[in-house]
C-alpha cells in the first residue's frame, strides 16, 4: 500500500496491536495558489490535522475499555497525532450487544473512566472522539453518544447517534442534531454505526462544509459472517464518493467483527486498514489527496430537503439531552 507504514508494539506477552500511519498528500486546493510568492506562501502554511483511529474488543467491562482507551491515547500522542478517534460505546459498552440493557448499568465508573480520559487528554494535549453512554434520568433511556473532548480535557459538544436501528430503540434515546468542529484548519463531522445508511446524514454534513467524517461503528461481537462484511466497506466509501468527503470509519475488533478500520476517500477507495478481529490504530493525515489514478466522480452532489429529518426514534426534551456540553 503506497504511502503506508505498518508498525507491531507489544502490549502484553500474548498481545500485538498493529499501527497503521498513513502519510496523505494534502489536496491541492488546500495549497497556496501557484502565482503566490514565497513570502505568501510562508505566511501561509497548510495546517494539517493527524488523525488516529483505533480498534479493540470492546465489552461490558468499563474500566478495561477505559483502559484500552488509554493505552491508545499514548499511542496516539507518540504518533504526534492531533486527535484519537474511539468506535461506537467504545466506553460504556454496546447495549443489546455488550451487554443485555441500562438495568443497572455502573453510570459511577462510567463517569469515573470518563474523568480519567478527560485528565490524560489534558496532559497529553490530544483531542479526543470518545464512543459512551450519554445519561439521562432514570426514566429515560440515555442516548448513544460520541463526546468531543478537546485538549484541556473539556466536553466541547456531544453527537447522541440519530439514526438509531430497531433494537438501538429499545436502550436508547435518538439524536437530532448533527456536530462540526473546525480542528487545524480541517471540519470534522460525527456520526455513528446506522447513520450511514441514511445518504441525508452524509448530504447535511457536505452541505455544512464537512470534509472529514469520523464515523464510529460497532459491528462485532457477532455470531458470524453476515451482509455487514460488504456493507460498510461499500458504502462508506460511496457516501465519500456521493458527497467528496473523506471518511475515518473504525469498528470494534471483538470477535466476530465484521470489517476492519479504515479510511475512505471521495474517488471510493479506501486507503490504510487494520486487520480484522484484531486490535489496533490506523493514523491518517488530512488534508488528503486522492489515489494514484482515482478522479472525484460527482460534481453536483444531492442536497438534503428543506423538511428533512435526522432522526430515527424518539428525541427527548431532556435537559441533558438539550446541552450538548453537560457532564457524563
Amino acid at each position: 500500500m503506497k504511502n503506508v507504514r505498518v508498525f507491531l508494539s507489544q502490549v502484553s506477552a500474548s498481545l500485538s496491536i498493529v499501527l497503521v500511519i498513513a502519510l496523505a498528500s494534502p489536496v491541492l486546493a488546500a495549497e497556496p495558489s501557484s502565482d503566490a510568492s514565497d513570502a505568501e506562501r510562508a505566511a501561509s502554511p497548510i495546517e494539517t490535522l493527524r488523525v488516529a483511529s483505533c480498534q479493540f474488543p470492546v465489552g461490558s467491562d468499563i474500566a478495561s475499555n477505559g483502559e484500552w482507551i488509554r493505552r491508545y491515547m499514548r499511542q496516539a500522542k507518540e504518533a504526534d497525532a492531533h486527535l484519537l478517534h474511539t468506535s461506537e460505546a467504545s466506553l460504556s459498552g454496546y447495549a443489546g450487544v455488550d451487554f443485555r440493557d441500562f438495568q443497572d448499568f455502573d453510570w459511577t465508573t462510567l463517569r469515573e473512566e470518563t474523568r480519567k480520559i478527560r485528565n490524560l487528554s489534558k496532559e497529553l494535549g490530544l483531542w479526543i472522539v470518545l464512543g459512551s453512554a450519554h445519561y439521562l434520568d432514570a426514566e429515560t433511556k440515555p442516548t448513544n453518544c460520541l463526546y468531543l473532548i478537546n485538549p484541556q480535557g473539556e466536553i466541547v459538544d456531544r453527537y447522541d447517534k440519530s439514526m438509531c436501528t430497531g433494537r438501538d430503540q429499545d436502550s436508547y434515546t435518538a439524536g437530532n442534531r448533527l456536530v462540526t468542529r473546525t480542528i487545524n484548519g480541517v471540519k470534522v463531522g460525527l456520526a455513528i454505526c446506522y447513520d450511514g445508511c441514511w445518504p441525508q446524514i452524509y448530504a447535511a454534513y457536505h452541505q455544512q462544509g464537512v470534509t472529514v467524517m469520523l464515523h464510529s461503528f460497532h459491528n462485532a461481537r457477532s455470531g458470524g459472517p453476515n451482509c455487514l462484511d460488504d456493507l460498510v466497506i461499500r458504502q462508506v466509501p460511496t457516501r465519500c464518493s456521493d458527497y467528496r468527503m473523506w471518511a475515518v470509519a473504525n469498528n470494534s475488533s471483538a470477535p466476530y467483527s465484521h470489517w476492519a478500520s479504515f479510511v475512505a476517500r471521495p474517488d471510493s477507495t479506501i486507503t490504510g486498514q487494520l486487520e480484522q478481529n484484531k486490535p489496533g490504530m490506523l493514523v491518517h493525515e488530512f488534508p488528503d489527496g486522492l489515489s494514484e489514478g482515482g478522479w472525484y466522480h460527482n460534481f453536483q452532489p444531492m442536497l438534503p430537503r428543506d423538511d428533512e429529518r435526522f432522526t430515527n426514534g424518539t428525541p427527548s426534551s431532556h435537559p441533558r439531552q438539550l446541552d450538548p456540553t453537560c457532564e457524563p
